[in-house]
């Protein structure tokens, strides 16, 4: 579900939830997807560098977002991309960027290709003698290769131009190698991305000393659903990430066919004996009109329900980045008398930019 978050708009992300770091601070990170625009980068079974670079980066943001306004651990932080679209940016230009921040540290993001398919593995950089930066290599480092599971090509010093000319500690990670069938075929896909994404995540919080840390999740199920007359156990789910820029949708599958379904939601969970099912959220609560669930009356379970929450409507209930929402469908079941409601799970959300 990730993956349909990256969609978000261009925002710098600012700390208002997570751990703070040493001092009691927010760290400035400048991610920087390498390649981009004219410069595709390695190219290897079906796939061109400066798109793994940037679908990884894109992911990276997104944790460090979920990670700040998350305050049950982690870190909190601020985060800029040097680019954020498939667009050329020179060397200068992303060191500038950083420079004039000024960023804390600098994440340049790579994979490798070799004219030989037997060259494979993750190998990660920083500038040689610069002691803090060697540091978060390391711990980058060490994550990726267990993140991703690829051979160790260890870690090395050079002499990038990202590297030697910014004036915060950076690294620059090569994931692996896109002319590798085997790596490629980690980095095609988007578990392999996401746990890139996640490892550059945890090499940051080891680096300022905290525990790594796994962010907000994605809307998660909770609660009980009530299980149906026609022996029919709803679940709720979801399409997109609940976000106040691009909205998102809650559905239910498995439902009556042909009844009248309302999804109602409250700011507090709860699990509530009700109606001989669970109410899976705490009063007071609010509920969207009524719709039917369509469905074949001949085919049990086959109704279906989908609500769509538009921007405008997290506006109108205030809901804000970093907000708790939990949502339930309800709808009829009158063969269950008497307790003719139907009950799905919960969902739980929170609500990001």
């Amino acid at each position: 579900m990730l993956l349909r978050c990256l969609l978000l708009s261009s925002l710098t992300l600012v700390g208002a939830g997570g751990t703070a770091l040493a001092g009691g601070v927010t760290a400035r990170v400048v991610i920087d997807p390498g390649h981009g625009g004219s410069d595709p980068g390695a190219l290897g079974n079906g796939l061109t560098e400066k798109e793994v670079n940037l679908d990884i980066a894109l992911r990276l943001r997104l944790l460090l977002l979920l990670d700040t306004l998350d305050p049950s651990g982690g870190g909190s932080w601020e985060v800029q991309l040097t680019r954020e679209s498939d667009e050329t940016v020179s060397l200068q230009a992303r060191v500038a960027l950083a420079n004039a921040w000024p960023a804390d540290r600098f994440i340049s993001i790579h994979h490798n290709g070799w004219g030989s398919s037997s060259a494979n593995g993750t190998e990660t950089y920083s500038y040689p003698g610069a002691a803090t930066a060697a540091d978060l290599r390391n711990h980058v480092h060490a994550e990726l290769v267990a993140g991703l599971g690829l051979a160790d090509r260890g870690v090395k010093t050079a002499d990038f131009y990202v590297l030697r000319e910014t004036t915060m500690p950076a690294v620059l990670s090569e994931g692996g190698f896109l002319t590798n069938p085997v790596d490629a075929a980690v980095l095609a896909s988007p578990a392999g991305r996401q746990a890139s994404a996640q490892a550059h995540l945890f090499g940051l919080q080891r680096h300022y000393g905290l525990t790594p840390y796994l962010p907000l999740p994605d809307p998660e199920p909770y609660c009980t659903a009530k299980l149906t007359s026609s022996g029919c156990l709803p679940q709720v789910s979801w399409i997109n990430l609940p976000s106040a820029t691009n909205g998102f949708s809650v559905s239910c599958s498995a439902v009556e066919p042909q009844k009248t379904g309302i999804l109602f939601w409250g700011l507090q969970a709860a699990a509530t004996p009700f109606q001989g099912g669970t109410l899976c959220a705490a009063p007071p609560l609010f509920r969207t009109d009524a719709q039917n669930s369509g469905g074949s009356p001949a085919l049990p379970c086959s109704g279906y329900l989908q609500h769509d929450f538009s921007p405008a409507d997290f506006q109108a209930q205030g809901w804000t980045p970093g907000s708790e929402v939990f949502l339930q469908w309800w709808f009829r079941d009158p063969a269950s008398s008497p307790y003719p409601v139907g009950l799905s799970n919960g969902l739980h959300v929170v609500v990001l930019p």
